[in-house]
């Protein structure tokens, strides 16, 4: 029996979030969506709806529990993300869609969601794959703390991201970076998934520059393709993404964008430093749960066991073991 199976059901069965269109506008979401969904054949639709972590799931464990109606609404949900993304041009959502299949069938993202437990991805070479991933995430963890930890004031999964402690000198250390990108982003939506009872899509993301170094940072071109595959897989995921006691170069990359930026995107970007601008900005975000702004604020997640942490349940929050 899947742990936490009614709630997983309960979340296939809320339906996509169509916008209406205004009144006097041009558009509909679930018309234009519902054309999309029949430019894939079935592997993809359920390529689509597996990006649903409570459908994925389910269909890997409990797959004669799974609602009739449940790949078409949950492949829906990733087109209208995708579709809202692309300023509701077709045209563009379908080719941006097609690519980010590629990319989740590339680095295999449902074996990285199920790499640290026995059971999930059901696929013949995921299991020859676990070890491998398991070593890769884990070690990339240690160079650069990634940890899913707490809900904010609206509601969204937080991802905190330290600084990262050493560049790494594997041959592998490239590929360690991407998997530890998506593994996390993968927890975080489950998480999110979970937590909302699937009405929040959106998660907060905080990465500090406290202790930061150049020489530690991965390859730009590296870097280049993360930032590609994450706006390709992962649009109208973004809430806020706070970059704390940001570096002088940041600054000067965001001033340089910053007129090429919609208000909406502009919107999503906090920027604050100093201890004080830090202090405030996470009280705000968390303003009801003290413990947990004082510790984003001190990015104190050194007592968080990453072994322990990649053990636990990938969709619910992290709770560190009692002593």
């Amino acid at each position: 029996m899947v742990k936490d199976l009614d709630l997983f059901l309960q979340i296939l069965n809320e339906p996509p979030p169509f916008a209406d269109s205004p009144e006097g506008g041009d558009y509909d979401d679930e018309d234009a969506c519902e054309r999309l969904l029949t430019e894939f054949n079935n592997a993809e639709a359920e390529e689509l709806a597996c990006v649903s972590y409570a459908y994925w799931t389910v269909r890997s464990n409990a797959k004669d529990r799974l609602p009739a109606n449940a790949q078409r609404t949950s492949a829906l949900k990733e087109i209208r993300r995708h579709y809202v993304g692309e300023g509701r041009n077709s045209n563009s959502a379908l080719a941006v869609i097609r690519e980010a299949l590629e990319y989740r069938q590339t680095y295999r993202f449902n074996a990285i969601r199920s790499c640290f437990y026995d059971n999930g991805d059901d696929s013949e070479d995921s299991a020859d794959l676990a070890p491998k991933y398991r070593r890769l995430i884990l070690d990339d963890l240690e160079r650069q703390p990634m940890v899913v930890r707490g809900v904010d004031d609206n509601d969204r999964v937080i991802i905190y991201k330290s600084e990262r402690k050493t560049p790494g000198d594997t041959a592998d250390v490239d590929e360690a970076f991407l998997l530890t990108q998506i593994y996390t982003v993968e927890r975080a939506l489950a998480t999110n998934e979970f937590t909302s009872k699937g009405k929040e899509e959106k998660v907060t993301v905080v990465f500090s520059f406290l202790e930061y170094s150049r020489k530690n940072a991965p390859s730009m071109s590296i870097i280049l393709t993360m930032l590609k595959m994450l706006q390709r897989c992962y649009p109208e995921r973004l809430g806020v993404l706070i970059i704390a006691h940001p570096p002088f170069w940041i600054r000067g990359v965001y001033n340089m964008a910053w007129p090429f930026l919609s208000n909406s995107t502009a919107e999503k970007l906090r920027f604050p430093s100093g201890q004080i601008a830090v202090d405030d900005e996470f009280r705000n975000i968390v303003s009801g749960n003290k413990e947990l702004g004082v510790m984003l604020a001190n990015g104190d997640i050194a007592s968080v066991d990453l072994t322990d942490y990649t053990q636990q349940p990938f969709h619910s929050q992290y709770e560190e073991q009692k002593q």
